[in-house]
This record gives C-alpha cells, sequence and structure tokens, in this order.
C-alpha cells in the first residue's frame, strides 16, 4: 500500500501552518509501515450485525450532511460490530456506495489495539476521493482510504485528546520541546502543525511496538526524532500494546429516524434500536466531542486484495459460529 498525505482543514478552510523541520521519509509513512501492518496486527476475531433499516445515530447523520456534498441519510447502512475483546460493540454507519467495504471497516479498525479503538464511538464510511478525518472521537473514511497506517493516524487523533486525563496530548510543553529539541518530523504531513506531527510519531511508534527489531527495521535513522518519540511513548505506548480487554467506551448519542420514507411500508422497519453505552454504564465515560475535524487527503492507496479476501472470509465464518451457537442455545 501507497499512501502520500496532504492536509486540509475541515471542508476548504486553510492548512495550519507547518514546523518547518526536515522530514525522515519524503514519500510518506505508509510505504514504509504498511506491510508489517499487515502481517504483525492481526484482526480481532469479531461478529457483526445490521440495524433495522429507518434508524441512524444523530452523530452520522450530522456527518452525512456536514460537507459541500450531502448525502441521504436513507442510502446509510448501520450495523454494530463485535470485537471478541470488548463486552460493547461499536456502530459502523457506511454509505452504500462507500469504496471501504464492511469487511474491510470492519477488519482495518480490528487490527488496532482495543485501547486505542475504545477512545472512538463512530466508525463511518462515505464515497469521495480518497481522505478522512476524526472529529469528537468519531473517525470519517472518504473514499478508498484502505490502509493500516490511515486508520491508525485517524485514530490516533481520538488517542491524542482521550488517553489521559489532562488533555491533549500534542499540545503538552513536553511535546513542543520536543518539536523544537529534535531535528527532523516523520514525513511532510508531520509538519503541517504539531497535533498532524504526534499522530505521524504514533504510526512510527506503533511500528516500533509491533514489529520484531522495531524502528531498527526500518531503513532509516530515526535518531532525529527521538524526542518526539520518547513524548508519545509515556502518553501513547501502553495503549498501543496488542491484546487486553476494553477499559471504558465513549457513550453513545441519540438515535433519529432516517425520514419520513422509513415509515411508508416500501422496507420493512424494525424496532428503534436501544443505545447500552449511555451514562451509568459501567464502561460509559463522556468526553468533550466538540473537536477535531481536519481532513487528511490520501494519494495513490492500493489495498491489498489478498488480505482483504482473507478477512472477509474470517469475518463470514465468525459470523457463522455466532449463529451456530445461537441456535444451540435455544434446542
Amino acid at each position: 500500500m501507497k499512501a502520500a498525505v496532504a492536509a486540509t482543514a475541515l471542508f476548504g478552510a486553510p492548512a495550519l501552518a507547518g514546523l518547518g523541520k526536515p522530514t525522515l521519509f519524503k514519500d510518506g509513512l505508509s510505504p514504509h509501515v504498511n506491510a508489517e501492518f499487515m502481517q504483525y496486527m492481526p484482526s480481532t476475531p469479531s461478529t457483526s450485525g445490521p440495524w433495522s433499516w429507518g434508524w441512524i445515530p444523530k452523530r452520522c447523520a450530522d456527518e452525512a450532511n456536514r460537507g459541500d456534498v450531502k448525502f441521504s441519510w436513507y442510502d446509510f447502512e448501520v450495523f454494530n460490530v463485535q470485537y471478541a475483546d470488548c463486552e460493547e460493540a461499536w456502530i459502523f454507519c457506511r454509505h452504500t456506495k462507500a469504496e471501504l467495504s464492511q469487511s474491510q471497516l470492519i477488519d482495518y479498525f480490528g487490527r488496532l489495539p482495543v485501547h486505542e479503538r475504545q477512545s472512538v464511538s463512530y466508525v463511518m464510511a462515505v464515497p469521495g476521493g480518497g481522505s478522512a478525518y476524526e472529529i469528537g472521537g468519531m473517525v470519517v473514511f472518504q473514499g478508498n482510504t484502505a490502509s493500516v497506517s490511515v486508520f491508525q493516524h485517524e485514530v490516533g487523533h481520538a488517542v491524542d485528546a482521550y488517553n489521559n486525563a489532562d488533555g491533549s496530548s500534542s499540545s503538552t510543553k513536553e511535546f513542543l520541546d520536543a518539536i523544537d529539541g529534535d531535528t527532523c518530523v516523520p514525513d511532510d504531513y508531520a509538519n503541517s502543525s504539531n497535533v498532524e506531527d504526534y499522530t505521524q510519531v504514533g504510526v512510527l511508534l506503533m511500528y516500533n511496538t509491533v514489529v520484531p527489531g522495531g524502528l531498527d527495521k526500518i531503513g532509516a535513522d530515526y535518531s532525529c526524532l527521538s524526542k518526539q518519540l520518547a513524548v508519545v511513548a509515556a502518553r501513547q505506548q501502553a495503549a498501543m500494546e496488542l491484546g487486553g480487554t476494553c477499559t471504558w467506551r465513549q457513550t453513545y448519542g441519540e438515535v433519529i429516524s432516517m425520514g419520513p420514507a422509513s415509515g411508508n411500508n416500501k422496507r420493512s422497519v424494525g424496532p428503534k434500536p436501544v443505545m447500552n453505552l449511555v451514562p451509568g454504564h459501567p464502561l460509559a465515560v463522556e468526553k468533550d466531542i466538540n473537536r477535531g475535524g481536519e481532513v487528511t487527503v490520501y494519494n495513490n492507496i492500493i489495498s491489498n486484495e489478498a488480505e482483504d479476501a482473507k478477512a472477509a472470509q474470517k469475518q463470514a465464518a465468525w459470523n457463522a459460529v455466532a449463529r451456530h451457537r445461537a441456535v444451540r442455545s435455544t434446542i
């Protein structure tokens, strides 16, 4: 998989000023990390199930209407994904014409460690030219973004904001001093701001965490950003370790009707879904969701079709086992 990146603020506002640092990689991080991520970050076993048509989370509905191109709520398929490492499911909202398939969304998100995933509430995919953003703990993928490093980067924004009680790690004095003290940043996109630098350093730290031999195997002298790596490790390393189970989750919001047509009897409309992750749930933690939203444009992403096919087969098998167990439990 290859991906070059460019930053634009949400829906056309000016990009942030650059840090003015030399870069470790001129061609972005994805060509240097994705193959190893696919090899050493296996997808978490999961089961999935659709919502009754006609209902949509308000957060997904809001994002469908946010951009210059408005998406009809009727064109979304909403489904729960229950990963084996958390007792509560994640909610996915996928436009029926999105370039990312259901199985790709489940697979790439599920390859990330649960202690990173738990900072995310909703996962959304819509048609587009190849971009993504995180906003208030929700990750939105526009077009073909089938890349573990892309998912790590976008989820990394939520981890940056929510992993530590004192707030955004990328804005701490420790990290800003580390940028000043180092002689490089990971790539051109990291140069756009301290926020983007933090998440790109996080991509490198993930490589160092999961790949045998770590960054010594990446083919570049990364000592030029050692101070940044140390700060991100101190604030995020524990969340990057594979394994374990979720320890908290973001609360879910309101569920709304897709609109008048959902009640016209042309399609079966089931009962309104009940949200479990609400205040009072043992895992539920309310976080500030009025933040984030900068869009990253990803170019030249090439998905791994063989791995995508294997992931779809695994998911089908996991779902089949779950259905079989459900039948057996009623006998």
